[in-house]
């Protein structure tokens, strides 16, 4: 018998959905992740609907990756990113988020540790400093 997809395991779609918006305010709110890319050229002052979409986008990006139903159709994570100037110690500390929320919403070991190698395998395309 085959193994359910991640994207099973996870919950589906209502799932990530709650980890996503747990997740989008924790890195919003951390100083260390610089969410609003303050003191660079690329500042954001994004309206409620561009975070809503923000968060949409992150919920089919996932969906996908972990074989969910959905085709992501946004822009590629490096042309997304690019010139936002990301750290490696902003990337650490967005994905120390990930793993809280994940850890908030109680995501078994193996669950969670599938996923954070899916978003350390987007290091070196958001990464550019």
């Amino acid at each position: 018998m085959a193994e359910k997809s991640l994207y099973e395991r996870l919950g589906g779609e209502p799932a990530l959905t709650a980890v996503v918006e747990d997740f989008v305010g924790r890195t919003a709110a951390n100083p260390k992740v610089n969410f609003f890319r303050k003191g660079t050229d690329m500042e954001w002052k994004p309206s409620g609907e561009q975070v809503a979409m923000l968060k949409k986008h992150l919920v089919t990006f996932i969906a996908e990756a972990t074989g969910g139903p959905k085709a992501y159709k946004g822009r590629d994570m490096k042309s997304s990113h690019a010139g936002m100037k990301i750290t490696n110690a902003e990337f650490d500390a967005l994905a120390s988020d990930l793993a809280a929320s994940l850890d908030k919403f109680k995501v078994p070991a193996k669950e969670k540790g599938e996923l954070m190698a899916i978003a350390a395998s987007t290091r070196g395309a958001i990464v550019e400093k």
